[in-house]
């Protein structure tokens, strides 16, 4: 039933909500359907005197603004179709062309799986299979050439402080001299007497064999904090960061690193530059991970240990009092909620886990030195590390901002000690987006650098999820647009190192900048997603 005060002054009576109903069955059908309208009318004809609620007037006021300017609008609907009509034409032939593609050329269900990864294995192991040269090859070798004892130990410190691209030029040497071998083209020895001889020339002119003994670290490693900003001067900065040796090393050293033969180097090269990323399987074996984990105190659960599945034991929640208590003035920087960043550069952390780059730096240096002359770096220009940090992805962690580490040329290596499957907040890439600010190697110009983007970008279905293992490692290029996925486990955390190597200061972009790039992000990402929708074929597993 209807109730309504019967007092004067606007209210409605029993007679006027009766006469409304009648005629109408059932009563109350007709009631919910009337009793809305005859309550916003009651609440318009209020009078505002009698009325002590201040609420109850605002919510009129409003209301009865609205009313008014709903009935004065005119929605002309032939003139929003007018202006809809190429919208909806574009998008529409836009969505077919997508279609089109992807009948014609089917992208990769999974990238890493297909088109970038790569199997790295022991060293020695490597030079067994004739896939890379021993480290006593490339020393006697290099002495052939013409290098004494002080001069190999000088390039040996000039090779781990980065003044060059030694371990690239090494890299090339074997690569020309089994490529000769394999095609039997005269005396391979003379060849490879010949080659070195004018490498080591090319080493002594660059002073790499004059390396001295006293590690002079620039300038800017004295950064420290500003106190006006308090923020770390040193960031990103060059502060005399040293590398392992991976050809280069000695031949008595009882490291034997895993990493990737010549030609599976140069594969990987020409992966990187398309796609921007690349994945690399086992780069660490069983025991370094186990040792790398007890460094920094990875505490597994009781009930873990005796599970079966992965073989290392995943982490419920990472405490980082242990670590803190071995460097009592390491602090965590929190980026986004629920990702911390423990910076190692300069500490005696660092040393634990240098050993960790080892068997990328040939890819590190292939790739760099390609990158570089194709930006038009100025000749000398000095790669460094430019970040060793332990990053911390705890449960449930938010998503990241799309971004980029940097706007010049450079790599990351990310490796993680836990297993990283998509939901525990795995690395997003959007596959080719580098292009948008890289040129492409012998093809310069604007019109190579979009063709080779859309290339790469749909040649994938949908973003590339970095799902790895513990011990695997991802390297993508700085200028890559990318970003961390939510951890969607509540009892369960994500531990990784990360290598940055950079010709200048990261990010290279402001805020405005930063901003522009998440929007770029976040408008490829939907066609991304858009296009994996759309029917056709995708390769899926590995090739």
């Amino acid at each position: 039933k209807l109730k309504f005060s019967t007092a004067p002054g606007g209210a409605f009576s029993r007679a006027h909500s009766r006469h409304l109903v009648a005629g109408v069955a059932p009563r109350r059908r007709c009631a919910r359907r009337v009793f809305p309208v005859l309550v916003a009318k009651h609440l318009l004809a209020q009078p505002r005197e009698r009325s002590n609620s201040r609420t109850m007037q605002a919510f009129a006021a409003d209301f009865k603004s609205t009313l008014t300017e709903l009935r004065g609008s005119r929605v002309s609907w032939r003139s929003l179709r007018r202006k809809a009509l190429p919208v909806a034409a574009a998008a529409a032939l836009a969505s077919g062309a997508l279609w089109a593609r992807k009948q014609s050329c089917a992208p990769d269900a999974e990238l890493l799986k297909r088109r970038a990864r790569f199997e790295c294995a022991p060293a020695s192991v490597l030079a067994g299979r004739g896939s890379l040269p021993a480290p006593a090859v490339v020393e006697k070798s290099i002495r052939l050439g013409g290098a004494g004892d002080a001069e190999v130990a000088a390039l040996r410190r000039a090779a781990q402080r980065l003044r060059g691209p030694i371990e690239l030029d090494l890299l090339i040497a074997e690569g020309t001299c089994a490529a000769a071998e394999a095609a039997g083209e005269g005396d391979s020895a003379r060849r490879r007497q010949d080659l070195y001889r004018a490498l080591v020339q090319r080493w002594r002119e660059a002073g790499y064999l004059k390396e001295p003994e006293e590690h002079q670290k620039p300038r800017d490693a004295l950064g420290g904090v500003d106190y006006v900003t308090q923020t770390d001067e040193s960031y990103g900065r060059d502060v005399g960061c040293l590398v392992p040796l991976m050809l280069a090393r000695e031949p008595k050293s009882s490291a034997d690193p895993f990493s990737l033969g010549i030609a599976e180097t140069e594969a990987a090269v020409r992966a990187l530059e398309e796609h921007g990323v690349v994945l690399l399987k086992s780069i660490l074996g069983h025991a370094e991970i186990q040792a790398l984990r007890e460094r920094f105190h990875l505490q597994i659960s009781a009930l873990d240990r005796g599970r079966k599945g992965s073989v290392f034991p995943p982490v419920r929640e990472y405490d980082a009092a242990l670590l803190q208590a071995d460097e009592p003035d390491l602090e965590a920087v929190q980026s986004t909620p629920g990702r911390r960043h423990f910076y190692l550069r300069g500490r005696a952390l660092e040393d634990a886990v240098t050993g960790v780059q080892a068997g990328a730096v040939p890819l590190v240096w292939a790739h760099l030195a390609r990158a570089a002359e194709a930006a038009g770096l100025p000749a000398g220009t000095r790669l460094y590390v430019s970040e060793v940090q332990l990053l911390v992805t705890d449960p449930c962690a938010v998503d990241q901002f799309w971004h980029v580490d940097n706007t010049a040329p450079g790599l990351t290596l990310f490796v993680p000690l836990t297993d990283v499957p998509q939901e525990l907040g795995p690395t997003l890439f959007l596959p080719g987006s580098h292009r948008l600010l890289a040129e492409v190697p012998g093809s310069p110009g604007i019109v190579s650098r979009v063709g080779t983007f859309f290339s790469a970008f749909f040649g994938n279905d949908g973003v590339v999820v970095g799902s790895m293992a513990a011990g695997d490692a991802l390297i993508y290029d700085a200028r890559l647009v990318h970003r961390g996925a939510a951890n969607r486990k509540y009892d369960r955390a994500r531990v990784a190192l990360v290598f940055r190597y950079d010709f200048d200061r990261p990010p290279g972009v402001g805020i405005l900048g930063t901003q522009l790039f998440s929007w770029t992000g976040n408008t490829l990402a939907v066609i991304q997603r858009f296009y994996a929708s759309l029917p056709g074929p995708a390769r899926a597993g590995t090739p």
